[in-house]
């Protein structure tokens, strides 16, 4: 057996050449649109591979305890807050949470640092300044985690299906994860809405790649389909997971370009009079307005991605294929409302022009 999954090498590299099929296109996409940044392209795509790598771990080893909590597994604290909501089961959940949240950024922050110094894609001095710039991420994913948190404590009156619950924190935690590879990887590089929104995309078809390979492994460990029907089960997966990522981390990725370049944006709608609400609570909590714009941003981004992965999961899990193709084709329609409002803020002076 062949990383104990694959049974031959052939059957490894039959399983990499259908997964590769859907890929190829988008690879040879922006290769097209930016062959002043094929290696920038590459490398990303091999960072967004790299990020199955810290969920598949933490799925392994999650049952380990730590502190006074019997094991870091967050989906069993999460499932026992939708059953129990009381406030020391929300704390458990929380506490895990924070804990989860700075494992993960301490995973890709040493990982991502040997891969980019040793390539010689950045020196160690530019890695740490970096480094400063995303340390705000873990508190980001905590943020996001109370607040589903929160959510599962009011499951009483939401009376939301526990699998689907599962599947947000699925959806929270491999769209966090890409996020952190994306910051890592190309947080000096990102120079426009537009870059973010690409580098994001090819995150998310390295993740797709790689996660498909390992579900397709274990797909033929466990002889479950056979013949035409597994050929068809595989392109279907390839296509419509690859679609469904891209989408997400393009959602995430489009929210984060305008967070980061957030004081342009806002300006520019504070003077049409648009977020009273900044404007209030800049004036109880003293921050800039700019800043709570940037926070308010990326909050929407995050959250829009994990409900919608969520959703996606849920048909999925529920048997409503039927309901999974018109999902997909209103997500990727999203996606190009998306681009259009990118070009929107780029034409009308609220965002430079991308830099190649």
């Amino acid at each position: 057996m062949i990383f104990g999954i694959f049974e031959s090498i052939w059957q490894l590299l039959a399983v990499i050449i259908i997964a590769f099929i859907p890929i190829f296109g988008w690879l040879y996409f922006f290769n097209k649109q930016h062959p002043e940044k094929r290696k920038y392209v590459i490398l990303t795509f091999f960072m967004g591979i790299f990020s199955v790598i810290p969920i598949k771990l933490y799925e392994k080893y999650w049952d380990i305890a730590i502190f006074k909590f019997e094991h870091l597994n967050i989906f069993k604290y999460l499932a026992k807050l939708v059953d129990m909501q009381n406030l020391p089961t929300l704390m458990a959940y929380v506490s895990v949470d924070i804990i989860v949240a700075f494992l993960f950024f301490i995973f890709i922050a040493v990982a991502m640092y040997f891969m980019e110094v040793l390539s010689g894609d950045n020196a160690p001095k530019v890695f740490v300044n970096k480094t400063k710039k995303i340390i705000e991420s873990p508190f980001f994913f905590i943020s996001v985690g109370i607040l589903i948190g929160l959510l599962a404590y009011l499951n009483r009156f939401l009376d939301v299906h526990e699998k689907v619950w599962f599947f947000v924190g699925v959806g929270m935690m491999e769209e966090f994860v890409k996020h952190l590879v994306l910051r890592f990887a190309d947080e000096e590089k990102i120079k426009s809405v537009d870059d973010a929104l690409e580098f994001s995309i090819i995150i998310a078809i390295g993740f797709a790649f790689a996660e498909n390979i390992l579900y397709f492994g274990s797909i033929l460990a466990g002889e479950q389909i056979k013949g035409n029907e597994l050929i068809i089960f595989f392109l279907l997966r390839s296509t419509v997971s690859v679609a469904a990522h891209i989408c997400f981390s393009s959602i995430l990725g489009y929210f984060y370009g305008v967070a980061k370049f957030s004081s342009q944006i806002y300006q520019e709608e504070a003077r049409q009079h648009q977020h009273p609400v900044i404007k209030v609570m800049h004036q109880i909590l003293h921050l800039k307005s700019s800043t709570l714009f940037h926070e308010e941003k990326m909050m929407e981004g995050m959250l829009l991605a994990i409900f919608l992965h969520a959703i996606f999961n849920s048909l999925l899990d529920f048997g409503k294929i039927v309901f999974v193709f018109p999902f997909i084709l209103l997500l990727l329609y999203f996606v190009l409302h998306l681009f259009h409002r990118k070009e929107f803020y780029i034409n009308n002076g609220q965002l430079t022009v991308p830099i190649s």
